[in-house]
C-alpha cells in the first residue's frame, strides 16, 4: 500500500477533525486544542479553506448533526487538563460559512456525542473531572453526562450525570448501537434507553485504557479491538471479539493519540499514531496471529486520523499536532 501525502496547511496545535458532508457539500474540518482557529477544507474546490471561528479554539470534539452541514463543538479545553470554563458550541451553515450559537456551559467535558432516536437525539459527554485545583490534580474524578439535546431550542434538556464515575476519561467510540468509553477504570459500554431500560453501563475490560477503535484486522469475520493502554499510552494491545489479547506491544509508543479503525480497499485495517518518540503515523494489521506495521509518515505527530472516501479513492486525514499540519494522504495500491 502506498500513502503520498496531496495535501498540507499549517494550524498551531491541530487536533480534532471530521468529515463534515451533505446537500452537494463536501468538506474536513480541523480545529485546533489551543486558542488558535477552526478551518473546514472543501473537497469539491480543491481543498478551499474557509474559518468557521478565529480564535478561542481547545476543541477536543466535532460532532455533525445528521443530515446537515451543522456541527457541535466543545471550545475552552484547556489550559492542558484544567478545562473548567469548557463549553459547547453550534456552527450553523450559512450557505458560504459558519454561524456560531453557545449551547452551553460544560465544565471538564473531553468527548461528547448526540445519538440520534427517531427525530430526537440523546446527548452523551464523559468529563475527565468533577473538578481540579490544578492541571495534575485528579482527585475528584469525572463523570458520564446524559440528556436530551434539542437542535430547534439549541440546548441540551434533562442534563444528569449517571451513578457513575471515570477518572482520565479520553477515548470515546460511537458503535453505533451503544457506546464504548474508556478511562483509568477500564473500558466501558453504555447502552442507550429503551421502552423498558434506562441508560445502563458494563465494564468490558479493567486495565487502564486511553482509547478504543475497532475493525476485522485478521479476517476472522469479527471484530477486533486496538486500545491505547495507559493513559496516552505506553502500550497497544489488540483484543478478539471477546477481549482476550491478541497482542500488546511493548512500551514503545509514547503519548499513543491517534487512533482509527476500519476498511481500506477490501481489508480493514488499524492506523495508530503518537505525540512522542519517534511520532510516527503507522497503518497496522494481523495475518496468521503477527502484527504487521507499516510506516504511513514519520515524525509528524498525530493527534487524530480518520479515512474517508472521495470519488472512489480513499484518503487519510491526519491532524500532525506536533508538526503543526494538516496533512492529507491519498492511499493507494490497497488490496
Amino acid at each position: 500500500m502506498k500513502f503520498n501525502k496531496i495535501f498540507s496547511d499549517q494550524l498551531d496545535h491541530c487536533y480534532a477533525i471530521m468529515r463534515l458532508t451533505a446537500q452537494n457539500h463536501d468538506y474536513v474540518v480541523v480545529a485546533s486544542e489551543e486558542q488558535q482557529p477552526c478551518y473546514a477544507y472543501d473537497l469539491n474546490n480543491n481543498f478551499k479553506r474557509t474559518t468557521v471561528w478565529s480564535e478561542v479554539g481547545g476543541t477536543m470534539s466535532l460532532i455533525q448533526i445528521p443530515g446537515t452541514l451543522n456541527f457541535l463543538a466543545s471550545q475552552r479545553f484547556y489550559p492542558g487538563f484544567n478545562s473548567k470554563a469548557c463549553r459547547i458550541v453550534k456552527e450553523t451553515f450559512n450557505g458560504t460559512s459558519w454561524d456560531q450559537t453557545v449551547i452551553g456551559d460544560f465544565p471538564y467535558v473531553h468527548r461528547f456525542d448526540i445519538i440520534q432516536h427517531g427525530d430526537k437525539y440523546w446527548f452523551v459527554g464523559c468529563s475527565i473531572a468533577n473538578s481540579k485545583a490544578n492541571t495534575d490534580d485528579w482527585s475528584d474524578p469525572g463523570k458520564v453526562w446524559v440528556g436530551d439535546y434539542n437542535d430547534e431550542i439549541e440546548a441540551v434538556e434533562n442534563l444528569h450525570a449517571l451513578d457513575f464515575t471515570l477518572t482520565k476519561n479520553h477515548g470515546y467510540k460511537n458503535m453505533g448501537t451503544y457506546s464504548l468509553i474508556t478511562g483509568v477504570q477500564g473500558v466501558y459500554r453504555l447502552d442507550y434507553p429503551t421502552t423498558d431500560s434506562d441508560w445502563k453501563l458494563t465494564k468490558l475490560v479493567s486495565e487502564e485504557t486511553s482509547d478504543i477503535v475497532t475493525a476485522d484486522v485478521n479476517g476472522d469475520g469479527e471484530n477486533e479491538y486496538l486500545t491505547i493502554e495507559g493513559f496516552h499510552g505506553p502500550y497497544t494491545r489488540i483484543y478478539d471479539a471477546s477481549f482476550n489479547t491478541l497482542y500488546k506491544s511493548e512500551a514503545i509508543s509514547p503519548f499513543g493519540h491517534a487512533i482509527w479503525g476500519g476498511q481500506i480497499g477490501l481489508q480493514d485495517y488499524f492506523v495508530f499514531g503518537y505525540r512522542a518518540g519517534k511520532q510516527d503515523l503507522e497503518l497496522i494489521n494481523m495475518k496468521n496471529g503477527q502484527i504487521n506495521i507499516q510506516m504511513i509518515d514519520k515524525q509528524v505527530g498525530p493527534s487524530n486520523a480518520t479515512v474517508y472516501r472521495k470519488d472512489g479513492t480513499q484518503y487519510i486525514l491526519s491532524a500532525n499536532r506536533e508538526s503543526n499540519e494538516v496533512a492529507i494522504y491519498e492511499i493507494s495500491d490497497a488490496n
